[in-house]
């Protein structure tokens, strides 16, 4: 028991006005990341999430090898690519606009150079013999699927000069935890509330039948 303003206040009170204001507090911060709003990022009217950036590096080499030969994106992300020479013979960087579609490796050059012209590339760079010489592009990440990506010199493709750009949508991190989302905070702030609120009404009507 304690004692507020000259009145005997049973101490069960104070934890259930504790346990009311838990509840609300827990229920409001939670609603707007239910409602899918970050309350610590302000937002203007013609404010757009920005798009995904992904920066790709890839060397071509004289052993008529792209390293790395395996690029993964999203799709529809900003890829920002360069690749890099450390040859001193010229290579092509060509990737395909066909999803899911290996190139057969007995291509001769010319059935290469007739697939690109009926498929127009997505990426299409070439780079002189100089070790050290760069090509860039900037283009969309195109839908899911596999997209093949080859050097058209002749003869490098025929030789394994060739890989494979994976477009898949991000999965989610290991570390993330989903126990306590937006919505089970809310419920846990409501269950707060009707249990302070029954007990808070069963008191009171436990103390208007205790004799004065």
């Amino acid at each position: 028991m304690t004692v507020s303003n000259g009145r005997i206040v049973p101490r069960s009170a104070g934890l259930l006005r504790t346990l009311l204001i838990v509840g609300v507090v827990v229920g409001l911060l939670a609603l707007p990341l239910a409602l899918g709003l970050d309350p610590t990022t302000p937002r203007g009217p013609q404010e757009l999430a920005p798009a995904t950036t992904t920066a790709i590096s890839v060397q071509v080499t004289s052993t008529l090898k792209f390293t790395p030969d395996v690029l993964d994106v999203v799709p529809g992300a900003l890829v920002q690519l360069v690749v890099i020479q450390e040859a001193s013979i010229p290579h092509t960087f060509v990737l395909s606009p066909v999803a899911n579609f290996t190139i057969p490796a007995n291509d001769t050059p010319a059935q290469l150079f007739e697939f690109f012209n009926a498929h127009p590339p997505l990426v299409n760079l070439s780079l002189p013999g100089t070790p050290g010489a760069r090509a860039y592009a900037n283009f969309t990440a195109p839908s899911v699927g596999t997209y093949e990506f080859v050097c058209e010199i002749p003869g490098h493709f025929q030789s394994g000069m060739h890989g494979i750009l994976v477009s898949s949508v991000a999965a989610p991190s290991n570390g993330s935890s989903t126990l306590f989302t937006p919505t089970v905070l809310i419920v846990l702030g409501a269950v707060v509330v009707v249990v302070g609120v029954g007990s808070g009404l069963a008191l009171w009507r436990r103390s208007r039948r205790s004799p004065k």
